[in-house]
């Protein structure tokens, strides 16, 4: 429909930052209801542990550390250009939603140090706890399909460290070969 042809009578959807504000107040409550125990994450042999002790990226395997290192020497600008135009010029498929999540549970994530999870299992996951959390379920959805960027590494990636990833891992890059404060 085009802009100036959009029906009066239609609801008016929240914008943005009322979503935001929503998601404030839900984060608020959160905070209240739980401020009694301590923050835990439900692991696949379903204990718990702190979250302090995800995202430990000095102590993680060398195949993380490698993967990062990579990721801070080959994503310069040039590159990370020429890679948005080279992905927006081509479809390299058509699939559904649950198509892509089944294609995305066949790549093993390897910047991850802290879960040994399926893709499947994590994006369920991330949803089902941002269920439990009391998100807005546009917001579920988002924890749902949050990876599928990952799916660019089938069509046309040149490695993982193109697609997957944290964009800043640990406080220093020294612990991956660079230099600290780089």
């Amino acid at each position: 429909m085009a802009p100036g042809l959009i029906s009066e009578s239609l609801p008016l959807l929240p914008s943005g930052r009322e979503l935001e504000q929503v998601s404030d107040q839900i984060d608020a409550i959160n905070v209240l209801v739980s401020s009694s125990t301590p923050t835990t994450t439900a692991t696949t042999e379903g204990d718990s542990k702190p979250k302090s002790s995800f995202r430990q990226y000095v102590t993680a395997s060398p195949q993380v550390k490698a993967l990062y290192k990579e990721q801070h020497e080959k994503q310069t600008l040039e590159y990370s250009l020429a890679a948005r135009k080279t992905f927006h010029s081509t479809v390299r498929a058509r699939m559904g939603v649950w198509e892509a999540i089944e294609k995305l549970n066949t790549l093993i994530d390897e910047s991850d140090p802290d879960t040994s999870l399926t893709q499947i299992q994590h994006l369920l996951q991330t949803a089902e706890a941002m269920r439990r959390d009391g998100k807005p379920k546009w917001m579920q959805v988002t924890g749902l399909i949050h990876d599928l960027g990952k799916l660019l590494f089938f069509f046309g990636a040149q490695g993982q460290w193109d697609v997957v990833g944290d964009t800043f891992p640990g406080k220093s890059r020294s612990s991956l070969g660079g230099e600290p404060g780089e």
